[in-house]
């Protein structure tokens, strides 16, 4: 089942670990709850109606408090108070409830939500937000999916905290990051093994999500080649978008830097112009604290 991204992974292990042990653990990981699989089903299918749908997240009701507190918002400048599910799934669109119930789900995975499981959460959500604000700001077409893709993009490591026993290793990778001024993915090889991004991109391919998906989850921590072709850009948007987000702060773990420049030749890449780069970079990254802010709130 996973042969593709298998195949295609370009990373190391450590410590004497293997691609078997890698395919074991995501083996073992429960599939996706039967509500969300049931809601995603709906979502996909271009027939069905918001009213469809709530009957869907009704029963977990726990899914539905953050689609009406997001529909709530104030930023979507509606007048009166949305108090139904179907209004509120109308309003945000099935593209925005899918993340929304994406969110809850990652959110719920870990029991404990500890100082280290925030820091992970705030990464997911920063490169989510920074996505959204790239595409916003570049007119790209593939804004949901990108969107969806930053929340997802370190989904490996919701998979290492909620495990057992290296869950408890975890906090030694955050020490190592201080201590030698590594990035997650050097840092977790060298502590646990393997690292994040093949554990996510073979939990979302478990999962059923689209190919493009799993590939940017598999590649966006990986030197960048820049070939031309559409997945390639949007393995380059994500890159951009979870560099953005730990430059600004967002899951950036004590001792690890993430200076703008570095990123400079993705933005161009992607879309940005050379002659006002800094400027533009400028602007983005302003809507992007604005942006997380907004969506810290929600998926609270």
């Amino acid at each position: 089942m996973y042969n593709p991204l298998v195949k295609e992974y370009r990373g190391r292990f450590g410590k004497g670990r293997t691609m078997d042990d890698i395919v074991d653990l995501v083996d073992e990981l429960p599939p996706m709850p039967d509500v969300i699989t049931h809601a995603l089903r709906v979502i996909d299918d271009a027939n069905s109606t918001p009213e469809e749908l709530a009957d869907v997240i009704m029963l977990d009701p726990a899914l539905a408090s953050p689609v009406l507190r997001t529909a709530n918002s104030a930023s979507l400048g509606h007048q009166r108070e949305v108090t139904t599910l179907a209004l509120a799934i109308l309003l945000l669109g099935m593209g925005q409830v899918k993340t929304i119930l994406l969110a809850s789900t990652l959110r719920r995975w870990n029991r404990k939500f500890g100082p280290v499981e925030r820091l992970v959460w705030e990464k997911a959500v920063g490169a989510a937000s920074a996505a959204h604000v790239l595409c916003q700001q570049l007119q790209k077409d593939y804004l949901e999916e990108l969107y969806l893709t930053g929340l997802l993009h370190n989904l490996g490591q919701v998979v290492l905290l909620s495990h057992n026993e290296l869950g408890r290793e975890y906090p030694a990778v955050l020490a190592r990051i201080h201590e030698c001024n590594e990035d997650y993915v050097t840092a977790e090889r060298e502590v646990i093994g393997f690292s994040h991004p093949l554990i996510g991109a073979l939990v979302a391919w478990k999962w059923g999500f689209a190919p493009s998906t799993c590939r940017s989850i598999l590649h966006y921590s990986e030197p960048f080649e820049g070939r031309p072709g559409d997945t390639e850009e949007k393995i380059g948007m994500l890159k951009l978008a979870a560099g953005l987000g730990l430059a600004l702060g967002f899951g950036r773990p004590e001792g690890y830097t993430e200076e703008v420049e570095r990123l400079d030749k993705l933005a161009l890449f992607v879309g940005f112009n050379e002659a006002t780069l800094q400027a533009d970079l400028q602007i983005a990254m302003a809507d992007i604290k604005t942006r997380f802010s907004s969506e810290l709130s929600a998926f609270a």
